[in-house]
Formats: C-alpha cells, structure tokens, sequence
C-alpha cells in the first residue's frame, strides 16, 4: 500500500454531485468512486452487542490517482461516526480515514474495480470521566462498479467494526450521493425519488428509505438497475 498521510481537508460532508447511469455503450473509465459522502447499508454477519447494531450510515469517499502515471489510484474513505470525532483522538497514529490501493488501473472484465484491502480507521477519545469511546473500521475486498454507466456510484465491501471491547462483522453496500428520505424531521421515501441539482441520485437506482435512519440506501446488490 503507498504510504499517504490523512488530509486534513477531507471530505467536507455535506458535498455531493449526482452522476446519471443513462447512455449507450462507452468505454470502461478509469478506476474511480463518487467524490463526496456515500449512504452505506449494513447486513450483519456475525457479532452481537453495541457492535452489532449498525444499520446505515454516511461515509466519505475519495480517490487519489497521479495523472499519467498508470498506477492504480488509492482510495480514501471516512466514516462518518469517525470524522465527527476527528481532532479530539491524542493519538497521532490513529487516523478516521482509511486508505487502500485499487488492484488495477481499469476495470476488470467483470466491469469492476478492488481494493483488497485498507488501513484502519480508528478513534479514541475520551467521553464521560473514566469513559473512553473506542471505534475502529477495517474494510476488505471492496468491488466498485466501474461500467460507464454507474462508475464509481455503487459499491460492496466487507467490514469488522469494533467499539470498545466488542467486533462485528458486516457486508456493506454504498450508494453515492447519500441523500436522507426526511424533512423537517418527518420521514418522507418519496424524496429519494425527487430530483435536484447536483444532489439526484440515478433515477435508473433502485432505492429504499433505511427506517432506523432515514437514508435513501441500494435496494439490492451492485450492479443494481431498474430496467
């Protein structure tokens, strides 16, 4: 894995920009993930406890390439729960963002991009007296959708997160832009519908509104279209 340290600058959350799936036949583009924040949907495989309550959540997603370079680019991602406590952890050696180099270049021929593995992303901070709130995510095998049509804007991965002395185990499904089903505080599904500018999610996606969260998450497995 290249060696990069975490900007601090990353992913301000609250940025998105919508890409559209429709179109004919292009050439694969280079490997890439939508550039903003992601709505990831979790499915529990093992573990119980704090740990194992995840449902959804926002994460941030970037990549890194070196134009001209033909070298894989690297990937960043930061979970939300982690960029909220970013710059508290003392720790110099943690960091909220996870990096993990792409296999290749290119898409596969199965229209997909890897990364195998990441760094963890991790944070302690202190909480109530004598309390400390301890989470770390490490990610694994990610496929990222790299058809010309959704490049970049779905995605699986599999997660072991832990918070204090707990772990879990998940598959994760993320979708870009993320976009909450809520206004005014009132759950509303139809707004994952709704087009606007620069914040649409693909109308060829199916989408479903998470009930614990109010997040307008993939129903479905990557690659997921409506036809």
């Amino acid at each position: 894995m290249k060696t990069r340290r975490a900007f601090a600058w990353f992913l301000p959350l609250g940025f998105a920009a919508g890409l559209s799936a429709c179109g004919a036949e292009q050439p694969l583009p280079q490997c890439t993930v939508g550039r903003g924040e992601h709505a990831v949907r979790y499915t529990l495989k093992t573990g119980t406890g704090t740990c194992a309550r995840k449902k959804a959540e926002v994460l941030g997603a970037q990549a890194f390439r070196v134009p001209g370079s033909h070298v894989p680019p690297t990937l960043a991602l930061k979970p939300k729960p982690l960029a909220d406590l970013e710059g508290k952890d003392p720790d110099p050696t943690h960091s909220a963002v996870a990096l993990g180099d792409f296999s290749t270049e290119y898409p596969n021929q199965a229209g997909e991009c890897v990364v195998p593995q990441m760094s963890e992303a991790r944070q302690v901070v202190s909480a109530d007296p004598g309390s400390t709130v301890d989470r770390r995510y490490q990610w694994s095998n990610l496929h990222i959708q790299g058809q010309a049509a959704i490049p970049g804007t779905q995605w699986w991965a599999e997660l072991t997160y832990s918070e204090g002395d707990c772990t879990a185990t998940y598959e994760a499904v993320g979708v870009f832009p993320a976009i909450r089903c809520e206004k005014d505080g009132v759950r509303d599904p139809e707004i994952c519908k709704q087009p606007r500018s620069g914040l649409s999610l693909d109308p060829f996606f199916p989408i479903t509104c998470e009930e614990t969260t109010n997040l307008c998450v993939l129903d479905g497995q990557p690659p997921a279209l409506v036809h």
